[in-house]
């Protein structure tokens, strides 16, 4: 049966003509004011290559308007697989017509690439906006130039002349131009409130970063600073500690003076206007008195408000610098490195997540220390004055607590030590989850994953719970300690018989409301600096990573590219610690994998050589040809020559600059076009050249939006064959000197790698050094030099011809090869083209597949115009990350409250609150009572007559009232520790439940959402937005509750003593109500943002650690940083919009908070003589304590709401997110020893990806008998892949139904089904862990078993030299394994299992021949008795298939015995083998 030809509809060229009427009619509407740019092109040969910027042009990919009954290729170029070593005028030639077509149809769109304006064809416009938005922090940025003069504070001194008159741009931060009044009022930020209130704010609304606070400028400030240090100290005495202080000394000790003013402001208030004016209540001096006390008290409280609203200005910016230098230089020292070494990526990104926010609090919080030591000896030194040596007692209480603090404070940092150790840990696993999920969901391992999660966060709750507990005692003691102070003092000193005045009590107590502030602070200051010592520590232990030293020379010689001099190289590797072995007993008792167990002692780094005593000289323009075993040191070869392992012995010499294309393809989640372009100027013929090179053009002909197309995360969304080919693509665009390719054809098929090897290695590189690794032996006689490589040394080296003759091992090999090829001479590689253009492979099950976005739903040459022809956004895969809008609604609090145990329980943890505010307002009343009821009318004599006594000593209840005011004290104390301990249990019970619950929503949810999310927005919610529920809003929502009591006790005191306040009282509520509701908006809009800011940054630093390799061989590295610190710039910028948010409403409610304190006063002056002095003293005492706390309990319910924000995402993962079908249902559990006999039939199957991609599968039915071995082929995108996506239910089937001996696995649980089947990736995916682990992670097989699949598989040999054999450590990704040994330990996974069903995707791509031989046997003799479905583009593999399946889009074309097929010369199958087999046989 032939091949379909290509059918174009009648529509194509109006179709065609309208799009460019279309495109024409913008151009000209776009350039009314500006010329169209043109694209040009020159040939290599021209000095000065003239190209056109990236910016300047966009390239959409269309149907061929013109031969379009032909595919590209062939109209382009015939017969190419019969290209042979000696035929270069074919090459030539062929080169000419495609230079002339380029030529000739540039203008138009060359095969069909339709040029348009850069603009006119990207993805979104949010996209467009958001690149523009980038461009202006080039425009905006300042380089930091070291300077020794004054005149490097002038932009921090402007901000001291009173009004300024703004000159920045619009889009630039307003702070940078704000006077004195706009610096301390934040009036600057005032507009972007009110937009927030009536609009709501959008990205483009926020202003770009202050060009003082960018992530470039402090970074190279600090990285100054710090190789200063390095150089003075040497790298072990360097400190990063004295690096920060000078980074922020100048900033800091303005800011702590300033800071002192606010305390001295805070102290006079109370002890000298407020200890007169309760005075003056008692006497008979004149009003004017009485108002100059009242003025001084208003006065002195608005100074103090104004001069704190300084420190934060200066504090919050001082925070968000060296923030932004640390992880700045932290991610320009992961850029100088080849590998993370013992470090986790999921380490790496805590340390962006959660450190950040640890340093910038460490910067911010962690100096007001000193308030709390200066306001205490200041009020000691006051009360010893004040009440004599008896007040000592109370003070002694006073002092005490400081120790005690500070030992809550270092057990604090001991647990949040340990705590980080288990997040790092946690993160690090969800990272490997997501970046593996799709074979954890094949194997049905989520249970071994989950339970490993599981018992990780366990130990995690257990530190929490520790830490919570410890912190809450502490902040539950902070406002008490003073009250047990005052207590202890007065009754000392009345004790003793002396006399206590209503001036001198209300005075004291005042001043212990400012002590207050200081022993709050305390806490959180000491806990600030511990914290933030721990995270720079942890940014040291990155800085001092051993990078790296560059060993590679230049050579002497000017015609040697590369020279190896008796070269021993060596890779670092990861060894364990022999310690806590205790913990393999707890592993089956508690569910810790050896993963868990590995992890904390994966911590030694040593040199394993790897390469021994290598010599060779290569000459430019040399193709020298690597081959050899698995193992053998082939990549190993490659990284030398790249200059990424450590040199021990002899010389590398490398001349001119390096394109690499790794064995595993790195993808960035970026355009098609970005991909390869990977940050090179456009040129549109060199561009288009390496397009079709590369067996691309039909590739991106087919997809939604050309090369504008969003490739996903790792290439998600393309086949593992796109994948190494879009590698290739960028290595050839880049036009180096010098090539390395690690096996670049290994993931496609003979044909199209013929083609690959023509066009790129023999065509555009044959003028090139190309170093080319690869399993392919039938390329190595067409190579110039071969070098065989046996355990890292060269066992031979020569021209092919010559090792051929020297009969040794090479030749052997290659005998060998040979050989199989001709004994097969009619077997298909992979059979996938059709066409003598050829296609990539078919979509790996494992890699993607890029049918799951419906990219490739049918062949190019098929597609009618209409399928092809979208809408831009249709080339967008990742969703954006929705922006919550409005309230955070009241679902979201009431999830929070019954995730921590329902309403009855939140209530009495309220009123534990309650009783412990309670309390110490109680002891104020009874004073009030005590110091009302003086000496109870008592008489004593004076002199020779009695007079009634104002001694309280006197009073003859004096006894009780002691009794209850001492009992006051052990109330307190009681009620604190049980509000502590309910607080944390149930906040830390809430956080575990959301965690768990989002955790098993995220992991059972289908493919599409892990194909569609990328992995940084999952990771931003498992770190910082955890970290968010587990610490920040526990603490927050404690302060608050704290406060609200406060406030309403201190409202009560005032309210009763002066009844007058009401009507005031409630005008200031409406005041107060009316600012918070207006302005809680913006501050929330602002911590929305932040959130999502965070998830682009994160997704960057994990793409970045995984392509170390490709960006260093590249040089491009400064491409990276850059992009980088633009992203930390976007999140600095609303993180410290946030802030300033805040202090925004808390500089007005402050204000509005005196007013409250001014009425008071004013009522005391104005109703003297109508009310006691003593309750007038209570009202005073507790208004000044309610002028802080006002205001900052207003701006704790928007922080705790802005904080909810986290809650609401994590609620909406849980809520919103579909899930796949039930891991087990139990009334339809299949047999133990089912599937029995292996039979499958799939019948009228019908399969989409999503519901708005179109069919992948149309309706195909066929059976598969027991112990069948069945080869499926056809070309990418016919629906091969999908198959095995329908079988193990990855997407549930559209329609039909496929069963397995007889049983519609629709039915099943998931587990019960995809546990009896097993599947051989052709990404080989290993875990962290240990080699046992990873063969089997739930321990169900005996040593001996796992003995057995490793031999089977070859891999015994290597596992049994190790030094702990099957307990070896596997560190990430596997990396310290080839990719062979890694695609072994793979097969012998699936041994292991020894299932009926196994699916086999490209099992052996990374293997080499001989070995391949051997597992082909292996196979057939371990899985003689089971069904074998099998994906390969390994001769031998499909042609000793029972049968063979041929799929073209979606449906079944064939399906026969392979004699049967290849006996009609008429047949697909046929006419795939005969294009392919010259390919073969060169």
């Amino acid at each position: 049966m032939d091949p379909p030809e290509n059918n174009i509809p009648s529509s194509h060229d109006e179709e065609t003509q309208e799009h460019r009427e279309t495109l024409s009619q913008s151009h000209q509407e776009d350039g009314e004011n500006e010329a169209v740019p043109l694209i040009e092109s020159c040939t290599q040969a021209e000095a000065g290559p003239k190209v056109i910027k990236e910016n300047a042009v966009r390239v959409a990919f269309l149907p061929p308007a013109e031969e379009a009954d032909l595919p590209v290729s062939e109209s382009l170029v015939q017969g190419d697989a019969s290209y042979s070593a000696d035929d270069n005028s074919s090459y030539n030639d062929d080169e000419a017509d495609i230079d002339q077509d380029i030529d000739d149809a540039l203008d138009e769109g060359y095969m069909g690439m339709e040029c348009t304006l850069e603009r006119g064809f990207s993805l979104n416009e949010a996209a467009i906006a958001r690149d523009l938005r980038y461009e202006r922090y080039d425009e905006v940025a300042v380089k930091y130039e070291k300077s020794h003069s004054f005149s490097k504070y002038q932009p921090s001194l402007k901000h001291f002349i009173p009004v300024r008159k703004s000159s920045a741009e619009r889009d630039e931060m307003p702070i940078d131009s704000t006077g004195l009044y706009g610096f301390v009022s934040y009036s600057w930020i005032t507009s972007l409130m009110w937009k927030a209130y009536k609009k709501g704010l959008k990205e483009e609304d926020v202003p770009i970063c202050s060009k003082y606070d960018m992530c470039d400028y402090n970074t190279d400030r600090f990285e100054a600073m710090w190789n200063e240090e390095v150089k003075r100290k040497g790298k072990d005495g360097a400190s990063l500690q004295r690096v920060v202080w000078r980074f922020l000394r100048t900033r800091l000790i303005v800011a702590l003076t300033f800071f002192m003013i606010t305390l001295i402001m805070g102290f006079v208030g109370p002890t000298i206007f407020m200890r007169f004016l309760i005075t003056w209540l008692s006497t008979d001096e004149p009003v004017t008195t009485g108002i100059i006390w009242t003025v001084g008290l208003i006065f002195s409280e608005f100074i103090r408000i104004i001069i704190f609203g300084v420190v934060w200005s200066i504090s919050y910016r001082t925070g968000v610098r060296l923030r932004a230098a640390c992880l700045g230089l932290v991610y320009k020292k992961l850029m100088r490195m080849s590998s993370l070494g013992n470090k986790s990526i999921g380490e790496v990104i805590n340390l962006f997540a959660n450190d950040a926010q640890r340093i910038y609090d460490f910067v911010v919080l962690g100096p007001l220390i000193i308030g709390g030591p200066v306001v205490a000896i200041g009020g000691v030194i006051y009360i010893l004055w004040l009440l004599g040596p008896w007040a000592l007692f109370g003070m002694l209480t006073f002092l005490l607590f400081y120790p005690f603090q500070y030992g809550i404070s270092r057990l604090t940092g001991y647990l949040r030590r340990r705590t980080v150790t288990v997040t790092d840990e946690r993160v690090r696993m969800m990272n490997e989850l997501l970046t593996c999920v799709k074979l954890i969901k094949m194997y049905a391992w989520e249970k071994s994953f989950a339970s490993s999660i599981t018992e990780i966060r366990k130990r995690e709750r257990h530190l929490l719970e520790k830490s919570a507990y410890v912190q809450s005692i502490s902040l539950a003691m902070a406002p008490t300690v003073p009250v047990i102070a005052a207590i202890v003092t007065f009754l000392a000193h009345i004790g003793a018989g002396y006399n206590l005045t209503a001036a001198q009590a209300w005075s004291v107590i005042a001043l212990t409301s400012s002590l207050q502030f200081g022993m709050s602070t305390l806490h959180y200051c000491i806990r600030f600096l511990i914290e933030g010592a721990i995270s720079t520590k942890r940014v040291l232990s990155i800085l001092l990573m051993d990078e790296l030293e560059p060993y590679l020379k230049t050579p002497q010689d000017p015609d040697t590219a590369v020279v190896l001099d008796q070269a021993t190289l060596a890779w670092d590797a990861v060894s364990s610690f022999k310690k806590k072995k205790n913990k393999k007993r707890r592993n089956k008792k508690d569910g810790i994998t050896p993963a868990d167990q590995l992890m904390p002692k994966v911590v030694d780094l040593k040199h394993i050589d790897v390469l021994f005593d290598l010599c060779l000289s290569i000459k430019k323009g040399e193709l020298i040809a690597v081959c050899g075993g698995v193992g053998a040191g082939k990549s190993s070869f490659i990284s030398a020559l790249l200059g990424h392992m450590r040199l021990q012995s002899g010389q590398v010499y490398l001349q001119g600059t390096c394109a690499y294309v790794g064995q595993q393809a790195w993808i960035m989640n970026a355009s098609f076009r970005e991909n390869i372009l990977m940050g090179e100027a456009f040129d549109a013929k060199r561009y288009y050249r390496v397009i079709y090179a590369c067996n691309l053009t039909q590739d991106v002909g087919a997809m939604p939006a050309g090369d504008f197309t969003e490739i996903g995360e790792r290439g998600i969304n393309l086949s593992g064959g796109q994948k190494q080919r879009l590698s290739l693509a960028r290595a050839l665009y880049a036009n180096r000197d010098i090539y390395l390719l690690d096996d670049p054809l290994s993931a496609v098929d003979a044909h199209v790698g013929s083609h690959i090897f023509q066009w790129v290695i023999k065509g555009a590189l044959r003028n090139k050094t190309t170093v080319f690794v690869t399993h392919q032996l039938q390329y190595l006689p067409l190579c110039d030099r071969v070098v065989y490589l046996r355990e890292g040394n060269i066992a031979e080296l020569g021209t092919h011809s010559s090792l051929v003759e020297d009969n040794k091992e090479y030749a052997g090999l290659y005998r060998t090869h040979m050989e199989t090829v001709e004994n097969k001479e009619k077997e298909s590689s992979k059979t996938e083209e059709t066409d003598a253009g050829g296609r990539q492979r078919q979509d790996s099950v494992i890699s993607g597949g890029s049918s799951i976005n419906g990219y490739q739903k049918n062949s190019p040459e098929k597609s009618p115009v209409k399928e092809v022809k979208k809408k831009p956004e249709d080339g967008q895969l990742i969703t954006e990350e929705k922006l919550e809008k409005g309230d955070i609604p009241l679902s979201t609090y009431n999830w929070y409250i019954k995730a921590a145990g329902g309403y009855i329980i939140s209530t009495l943890v309220i009123l534990t609150f309650a009783a412990n505010v309670g309390s110490t307002a109680f002891s104020s009343w009874w004073l009030s009572m005590w110091l009302s009821a003086g000496s109870g009318n008592t008489e004593v004599v004076v002199g020779n007559g009695t007079v009634i006594s104002d001694n309280i000593a006197d009073n003859p209840d004096l006894f009780m009232y002691q009794t209850v005011y001492g009992c006051l004290i052990l109330v307190i104390l009681g009620t604190s520790l049980i509000r502590g301990f309910a607080f944390m249990k149930t906040t830390l019970k809430a956080s575990s439940s959301m965690h768990d619950q989002v955790f098993v929503k995220v992991f059972r949810s289908p493919m599409s959402f892990f194909d569609t999310t990328p992995s940084g927005r999952i990771i931003n919610i498992f770190s910082r937005d955890m970290d968010e529920v587990d610490v920040r809003v526990p603490m927050t929502m404690e302060t608050f509750l704290q406060n609200i009591w406060l406030i309403t006790s201190s409202l009560v005191f005032v309210c009763l003593v002066f009844p007058h306040f009401l009507p005031f009282l409630v005008v200031l509520a409406i005041l107060f109500l009316f600012i918070r509701s207006i302005f809680r908006i913006g501050i929330r809009d602002f911590k929305r943002m932040e959130n999502v800011s965070r998830s682009p940054m994160y997704s960057h630093v994990s793409t970045t650690v995984n392509g170390l390799a490709t960006i260093n061989a590249y040089g491009k590295q400064e491409m990276f940083t850059k992009k980088f610190m633009v992203l930390f710039d976007e999140n600095t910028c609303v993180f410290f919009l946030f802030n300033c948010a805040m202090r925004w409403l808390a500089i007005r409610l402050d204000l509005l908070a005196l007013l409250v304190m001014s009425i008071t006063a004013i009522l005391s002056l104005i109703l003297r003589g109508s009310v006691e002095a003593s309750f007038a003293g209570l009202a005073l005492a507790y208004a000044a304590q309610l002028s802080g706390i006002f205001q900052y309990t207003v701006r704790l319910s928007t922080e705790t709401e802005a904080r909810f924000t986290s809650v609401q995402r994590i609620s909406n993962y849980t809520k919103c997110l579909a899930s796949e079908a039930p891991a087990i249902i139990e009334s339809k559990r299949p047999d133990s020893n089912w599937p029995k006999y292996g039979r499958i039939s799939y019948r009228n199957v019908q399969l989409k990806y999503r519901p708005d991609t179109p069919l992948v599968l149309k309706g195909i039915t066929f059976d598969i008998d027991s112990l069948e071995k069945i080869g499926v082929v056809g070309r990418t995108g016919s629906g091969k892949s999908s198959l095995g996506v329908a079988l193990f239910r990855l997407v549930e089937l559209a329609g039909g139904s496929v069963r397995i001996d007889g049983v519609d696995i629709s039915v099943l649980g998931l587990e019960d089904l995809r546990s009896r089947l097993s599947i051989i990736p052709q990404d080989p995916v290993l875990f962290i862990g240990t080699v046992r682990y990873n063969l089997d992670p739930f321990e169900k097989y005996t040593d001996e078993a796992v003995w057995s699949a490793l031999e089977q598989t070859y891999m015994k040999e290597k596992i049994a030299n190790l030094p702990l054999k099957l307990n070896a450590p596997v560190i990430e990704n596997g990396e310290n394994f080839s990719v062979g040994e890694r695609q072994l330990m793979c097969m012998a996974r699936a041994l292991l299992r020894n299932n009926k069903i196994l699916f086999l995707d490209e099992a052996t791509a990374a293997i080499d021949t001989e070995t391949d031989s051997k597992i082909q046997r292996t196979l057939q003799e371990a899985f003689k008795a089971c069904t074998m479905i099998t994906i390969a583009h390994r001769l031998n593999t499909v042609m000793a298939c029972s049968r063979i399946l041929v799929l073209d889009d979606g449906k079944v074309v064939e399906f026969d015995t392979p004699r049967n097929l290849m006996a009609n010369s008429h047949s697909a199958f046929a006419k795939m083998v005969e294009a392919a087999e010259s390919s073969l046989l060169l």
